[in-house]
C-alpha cells in the first residue's frame, strides 16, 4: 500500500505548473549550452585569427629590419618566372633575397586583399639551404611558392576555415610540399580558402574575406581564392591549389591568371584536408596557379618526378612528356560558347572567339560542338556532393560559426529530407529552372547503397557518352568559356551558383582542364547583354550582376583534353598565350 501511496504522490507532481517549469528549465539549459558553445567557438576563432595576424606583423617587422626596400622587392617580383628561374639558377639572385622580397610584397598585398593566412616561418631557413647547396640545383631552385591552406605543412593547423581543426597542427608535410622542397622550391606563405571549400567565394570566420585585386567589391573565386588574389596582385609567382568543382580554374578566370586542374591523381593529393575524401565519384585534383603558362609548365615538370611516384605509389608514374607539349602537329579542336544550360555572357563569348581565331591561325581545325546534356551532368554532380545527405559537412561543422557565404547551405542541410524536396519543387517553379530546385533536393542524399551504385553507373554512362561524342567529332581537345561570367560581387554565390556548370563538367568527367586570361569585359559586351536571356532566376541574376560595373574584368578561356593529357592542355594554353602576346606587341 505504501508503494501505491508513493506512486500517487509522484504522479501528483506531474501537474501543469511543474511540467511547465521543468520544460522551461530544459529549454533554458539547452539554450544556455548552445550559447556557451557559440561563444566558445567564437573565442577559439578569434584567438586563431589574432595569432595569424600577429605572425604577419612579426614577419613584416623582421623584413623591415633586414632592410628590404620597396624598390628592390618590386624589381625582383616583377620578373617573369622564366627570368627569375634563370637568375636563381645562375646565382645572380640568391634564394634568400628572392624569398624575402616575395614575403614583403605578399604581406603588403595581404593588407589590401586579406589573401594570406600566415607566413611560413621556415622559408628563410629553406632559402638559405638552397644558397649553400653545392652541386646540381633542383629545377625549382629558390623559387618561392605559395600554398593553399588545405595542404598539410608540418607544425601548422589545416582548417579549411573550420574551427574544429584549430589547435591541431599536422605532423607531416603533404606529398606535394615534400616534392616542391626536394626540387628546390621555397614554400613561403599559406593562402586563404572559403569555409568547407565548397563555394566559389572566399571567406571564412577564422581568416575573414579575401578580395579580388581587379575589383575589391568582388571575390577572387574559390576555393583557391587566396592563391588567385595573391598571384594576380604580384605577391606570389607560383601557387599550389586543389580543384573539385572549379576551385583552381574559377579563381584563374576571376583574377586573370593561369590555372591547371590535372586529371585527379596525376599529382598526389596525399596530405590535404580530408573533408571530401570519403566521396570518391568526383575526386579533388591537385594543381597549380601562376601568372603565366610557363609557371604552370615549370611546376608540372618539377612535380612529375620519381620522388613523387615513390612517396605516393597511387600516382601513375608518368613523367612530363615533352613530346606532347612540344608537338607542332595541327589538331582538331572542338569549341562551344554555351553549354546548353546556363548561357555564358557576351564577354566570355569574345574570349573564346579570340582563342579560336589564334588557334586557327596556327593551323588547327576548330569544330563547333555542344557538350553532352549539361543539365544531366549537373544533376549527377549535385547528387554526388549531397550523396550522404550532407552528413559529412554537418558533422565537420558541428558547433561551428557559419560564414555568411555558406549559411544558407547549412541551414537547408539541417531540414528533414521531405521538406528539402518540397522546397526544391517550389524553387523549381518560382525560378522557372528545374536545376535550381534540384540543388536543394539533392541535399537529401541516397536512401540505399543500391541507389548510390546506380548513381555511380549513371556517371559512367555520362563519361561514355562524352567520349563517344569526342570520338564521333574526331577531336583532340576542346576550348570553351573559363566560366559563365567574370568575377562576382561578395555574398552572391547563392544567386549565381548555376554558373559553375562550366567547371564541374570536367571534374565529373575527370578531364584535365586549364584556364588562361584572354580578354576583358568591354562596353560593347555590356551593350550586348541586352540580348542575354532573362527567363530563369539564374539568367536574371547574371544579367543584373553584369550590368553592375564589370567593365575591365578579366575573361578566361578553358582548354580541355582527355584524361592524362595535361601536356596537350598546356600546349594549347601556351599557343593561345603566344598569340595574345603577338597581338599586343
Amino acid at each position: 500500500m505504501n508503494r501505491f501511496k508513493e506512486l500517487e504522490i509522484d504522479l501528483d507532481w506531474f501537474n501543469g505548473r511543474n511540467v511547465s517549469v521543468a520544460f522551461l528549465g530544459l529549454v533554458t539549459l539547452k539554450t544556455s549550452h548552445a550559447v556557451y558553445k557559440y561563444y566558445r567557438a567564437k573565442s577559439k576563432v578569434k584567438a586563431k585569427r589574432e595569432e595569424c595576424l600577429a605572425a604577419c606583423r612579426k614577419m613584416a617587422e623582421h623584413l623591415t629590419q633586414k632592410g628590404i626596400t620597396k624598390e628592390k622587392a618590386e624589381r625582383i617580383t616583377r620578373l617573369s618566372i622564366t627570368e627569375l628561374e634563370q637568375r636563381l639558377q645562375s646565382g645572380e639572385l640568391s634564394a634568400v633575397e628572392v624569398c624575402e622580397c616575395y614575403q614583403a610584397v605578399a604581406l603588403e598585398v595581404d593588407r589590401k586583399l586579406n589573401c594570406v593566412v600566415e607566413p611560413i616561418w621556415e622559408a628563410e631557413e629553406m632559402a638559405l639551404e638552397r644558397d649553400q647547396k653545392t652541386g646540381k640545383k633542383g629545377p625549382l631552385h629558390g623559387m618561392p611558392v605559395s600554398i593553399k591552406e588545405n595542404y598539410y605543412i608540418k607544425g601548422y593547423d589545416c582548417t579549411a576555415g573550420m574551427q574544429r581543426c584549430i589547435g591541431d597542427p599536422v605532423s607531416e608535410d603533404a606529398v606535394v610540399v615534400k616534392v616542391l622542397k626536394r626540387q628546390g622550391a621555397v614554400p613561403f606563405v599559406r593562402t586563404n580558402v572559403p569555409q568547407t571549400m565548397m563555394t566559389f567565394e572566399c571567406s571564412n570566420p577564422i581568416y575573414g574575406r579575401t578580395l579580388n585585386p581587379q575589383d575589391t567589391n568582388r571575390g577572387p573565386g574559390g576555393s583557391s581564392g587566396g592563391e588567385g588574389a595573391l598571384i594576380a596582385a604580384g605577391g606570389s609567382i607560383l601557387g599550389i591549389g586543389t580543384d573539385i568543382g572549379g576551385s583552381i580554374r574559377i579563381p584563374a578566370n576571376m583574377c586573370g591568371i593561369c590555372g591547371l586542374k590535372p586529371t585527379a591523381g596525376r599529382i598526389s593529393g596525399a596530405g590535404t584536408h580530408k573533408l571530401t575524401k570519403g566521396q570518391t565519384l568526383v575526386k579533388s585534383a591537385s594543381g597549380m596557379l601562376s601568372r603565366d603558362v610557363d609557371g604552370v609548365t615549370m611546376a608540372m615538370r618539377a612535380l612529375l618526378c620519381q620522388y613523387m611516384f615513390d612517396l605516393d605509389p597511387t600516382v601513375p608514374p608518368i613523367p612530363f612528356r615533352e613530346e606532347i607539349y612540344q608537338d607542332k602537329q595541327p589538331l582538331r579542336i572542338g569549341y562551344y560558347l554555351d553549354d546548353g544550360y546556363i548561357p555564358s555572357v557576351p564577354s566570355m563569348h569574345q574570349a573564346v572567339e579570340k582563342a579560336k581565331s589564334i588557334l586557327e591561325s596556327r593551323g588547327h581545325k576548330l569544330i563547333s560542338m555542344q557538350p553532352v546534356d549539361a543539365r544531366r551532368m549537373f544533376r549527377l554532380f549535385l547528387d554526388t556532393v549531397g550523396a550522404d545527405g550532407t552528413k559529412t559537412y554537418l558533422t565537420c561543422m558541428k558547433d561551428d560559426i557559419y560564414d555568411s557565404t555558406v549559411r544558407q547551405f547549412f541551414y537547408t542541410s539541417h531540414l528533414p529530407g521531405v521538406l528539402k524536396k518540397m522546397i526544391g519543387w517550389i524553387m523549381s517553379a518560382v525560378s522557372r529552372d528545374e536545376i535550381a530546385g534540384y540543388m536543394v533536393k539533392a541535399l537529401s542524399g541516397f536512401g540505399t547503397v543500391y541507389e548510390y551504385w546506380n548513381h555511380a553507373l549513371d556517371i559512367e554512362d555520362y563519361k561514355d557518352d562524352t567520349l563517344a561524342l569526342w570520338r564521333s567529332l574526331g577531336i583532340d581537345a576542346v576550348i570553351c568559356p573559363g566560366f559563365a561570367f567574370p568575377a562576382i560581387p561578395h555574398n552572391t554565390f547563392g544567386d549565381l551558383v548555376g554558373g559553375c556548370v562550366y567547371s564541374t563538367m570536367y571534374n565529373l568527367l575527370n578531364y584535365p582542364a586549364g584556364v588562361l586570361p584572354v580578354t576583358k569585359v568591354t562596353e560593347q559586351d555590356i551593350k550586348d547583354m541586352a540580348n542575354y536571356p532573362n527567363k530563369t532566376k539564374f539568367e536574371k541574376n547574371i544579367k543584373k550582376m553584369m550590368l553592375g560595373g564589370t567593365v575591365g574584368l578579366p575573361c578566361g578561356v578553358q582548354c580541355v583534353a582527355l584524361p592524362y593529357q595535361e601536356e596537350l592542355v598546356i600546349r594549347l594554353m601556351k599557343e593561345v598565350e603566344q598569340g595574345l602576346k603577338g597581338d599586343n606587341s
